[in-house]
């Protein structure tokens, strides 16, 4: 047990800045105007209806509908499920850029008829570097050309496949270097080997916003195959995942090891498992409810 508690602490030790970055930074992906200038207005649902006539969608009339339209092409028919209520997934978004430099933003609750308006403060800009935008054609260093290159891989390894591999249309890396103009200005390139594409912005610190560089962080993933210094943040994110495992395992331990906090511990377990598994349940099924399968290359 003293090897449990010093694995706790030191664990938490030396991890604790991660903790509170992935824990501040997830709170703030529900709370998004929190570190922004953003003006928000609500308004009910009389309110919509008398300045734009806008009424209330009802899902299940909407569902009756849908399934009419499936049934007249197709011979089985199809019924709608009376234990399983329709409803609206999703945020109804609707958005315009403002005049002073920001935009507006419009959220509608289609099936209560309320919305939020919120007025977003302008972006921090950079000065574009003047060649954004220009297309570089090198052929021979495109994805183009690797997949060229490799199109006969997977027979000459035994692998049946439908077609020859192809790049994903999402997914592909792009070069980075920098550079200085004549008068001695940095800037950073960055090239995309997909499309062929160049960008770029002055070389120095970002341009986001405090909070929107911790979602960065936070949603950063995967080993680079590359090795640069995000390879070690995904290994401290690993660590980070493991250590949390670690402290709800050792946390129940010594728990465990004080005989007087046993009943009213396994009373708040109980609890505690009770709540997570309908939550999660429940998330899950909304989840899953249509296609889960990722976008294919």
């Amino acid at each position: 047990m003293k090897f449990v508690r010093r694995l706790h602490m030191y664990l938490g030790l030396l991890v604790f800045p991660w903790v509170l970055l992935f824990g501040l930074s997830g709170a703030l992906f529900n709370h998004p105007q929190i570190g922004r200038d953003i003006e928000e207005r609500d308004l009910s649902a009389a309110e919509l209806s008398t300045l734009t006539g806008m009424k209330p969608w009802d899902p299940n009339e909407i569902a009756q509908k849908v399934v009419g339209q499936i049934n007249a092409g197709s011979p089985g028919g199809y019924a709608l499920d009376p234990g399983a209520p329709s409803s609206f997934s999703g945020w109804p978004l609707l958005a315009t850029p403002s005049r002073a430099g920001g935009r507006h933003v419009l959220i509608l609750s289609l099936d209560g008829g309320g919305a939020t308006v919120s007025t977003h403060a302008p972006e921090p800009k950079s000065d574009p570097p003047p060649f954004a935008g220009a297309t570089i054609e090198l052929p021979e260093y495109k994805m183009a050309a690797v997949q060229e290159q490799v199109k006969e891989l997977l027979p000459k390894l035994g692998i049946d496949a439908e077609g020859p591999l192809r790049a994903h249309p999402k997914v592909h890396p792009e070069l980075r270097f920098r550079v200085r103009d004549q008068s001695g200005r940095a800037w950073n390139v960055v090239y995309d080997l997909g499309s062929g594409q160049i960008d770029g912005r002055p070389a120095g610190p970002g341009q986001l916003r405090f909070v929107e560089l911790l979602e960065k962080l936070h949603t950063t993933h995967h080993f680079p195959v590359h090795g640069d210094m995000a390879w070690f943040f995904a290994l401290f994110a690993d660590i980070t995942g493991i250590t949390l495992v670690v402290w709800a395992l050792s946390g129940l331990a010594m728990w465990w090891q004080m005989k007087p906090t046993r009943v009213l511990g396994a009373l708040a377990i109980m609890i505690a498992v009770a709540a997570a598994a309908f939550v999660m349940r429940g998330t899950a099924s909304e989840v899953q409810f249509g296609r889960v399968q990722g976008d294919g290359p």
